[in-house]
C-alpha cells in the first residue's frame, strides 16, 4: 500500500536541511513524497549571512490549489517544519484540517523549527500561531530542549 506525505519545510541551496534532508530518507523507506518549499534561502539562517525568498500564503494557497484541481490531495501524512510567516503557517493549518476531514486517519507531524542553543530562528510572531493553532491540530509535534522549553 502506497503512502503519501505533503512535506511543507524550508529548502536550502547549501547544506540539507527541511525537504532536502526529508524528502530522500522517508523515499528510501518507500513513502511517496509531495514537497512544498517554504522558504527557499541560500543556506540556513543559523549562519552570519542568507539570502531567499519566503512563500507567501496566497502562493501556498495557488500550490495546493493546483494539487486540489488535478484530485492528487490524499495524504496519510503531513511533515512540516521551518517558516517565517503567520499567514503562511495560518494557511497550513486550514490545509491540514482540509485534510484531516478527507482522511480522519491522517497523522499530522510538526516540527516546529522556531530556535535552538538558546536563540530563535524565526520572528517571535509566529510562537501564538504555533501555541494557539498549530499545536491543537498536531498530532506528533519533534520539539528540540530548546523548543520544548
Amino acid at each position: 500500500m502506497e503512502c503519501r506525505v505533503l512535506s511543507i519545510q524550508s529548502h536550502v541551496v547549501r547544506g540539507y536541511v527541511g525537504n532536502k534532508s526529508a524528502s530522500f530518507p522517508l523515499q528510501v523507506l518507500g513513502f511517496e513524497v509531495d514537497s512544498i518549499n517554504s522558504v527557499q534561502f541560500s543556506n540556513h539562517t543559523g549562519y552570519s549571512h542568507w539570502k531567499g525568498q519566503v512563500l507567501t500564503a496566497d502562493e501556498l494557497h495557488v500550490l495546493y490549489e493546483g494539487i486540489k484541481l488535478n484530485n492528487v490531495n490524499h495524504y496519510d501524512y503531513v511533515l512540516t517544519g521551518y517558516t517565517r510567516d503567520t499567514s503562511f503557517l495560518e494557511m497550513v493549518v486550514d490545509i491540514v484540517q482540509e485534510l484531516k476531514r478527507a482522511n480522519p486517519n491522517l497523522v499530522y507531524v510538526c516540527d516546529p523549527v522556531l530556535g535552538d542553543h538558546g536563540s530563535m530562528y524565526v520572528p517571535q510572531n509566529l510562537h501564538p500561531v504555533y501555541k494557539n493553532k498549530v499545536v491543537p491540530v498536531a498530532d506528533i509535534i519533534t520539539p528540540n530542549q530548546f523548543e520544548a522549553e
